[in-house]
């Protein structure tokens, strides 16, 4: 069986890409020693991720995570048990529109596209579902409890 968690946190400040480079760095290469896939989202100072895998692997990370003083508002927002991983060809995906020299609407359509892939990700469990939920909220700039 295949333990998901999803939680949601706010930045302590705001991350530059140095800042966000250096935490997908550091989780690549831990989260596959560890054999723990998902998706990390960060947008307008908040992040939602799900993490996948052995259950107390992801409760040691989720634990770090919580004590991490980048992180405010750390909250569990789902967990279960499940038959197969939802994520297992992502490891940590993040893109940043600075770099790309976006414009206005080119970020707009970026944020369209995440809502999109929300909408059409297959939804096969209440972790992932809470996921794709709690991506909404932060592309929409909805509050986190």
């Amino acid at each position: 069986m295949i333990y998901k968690l999803t939680y949601e946190s706010n930045a302590k400040t705001p991350f530059d890409t140095n800042g966000v480079n250096e935490i997908l760095a550091s989780a690549r290469n831990h989260n596959k020693s560890m054999n723990i896939t998902g998706c990390l989202v960060y947008h307008n100072g908040s992040f939602v991720q799900i993490l996948e895998g052995e259950r107390e692997q992801v409760r040691s990370l989720f634990k770090v995570i919580k004590k991490d003083p980048r992180h405010s508002k750390v909250r569990l927002v789902s967990e279960e048990l499940d038959d197969e991983r939802s994520f297992s060809d992502w490891n940590m995906a993040y893109f940043d529109p600075g770099v790309h020299s976006l414009s206005k609407s080119d970020l707009q359509n970026f944020e369209k596209n995440i809502l999109m892939l929300a909408d059409f990700s297959d939804k096969l469990s209440t972790t992932v579902n809470m996921f794709w939920l709690n991506v909404r909220k932060i592309i929409l700039n909805l509050k986190i409890a």
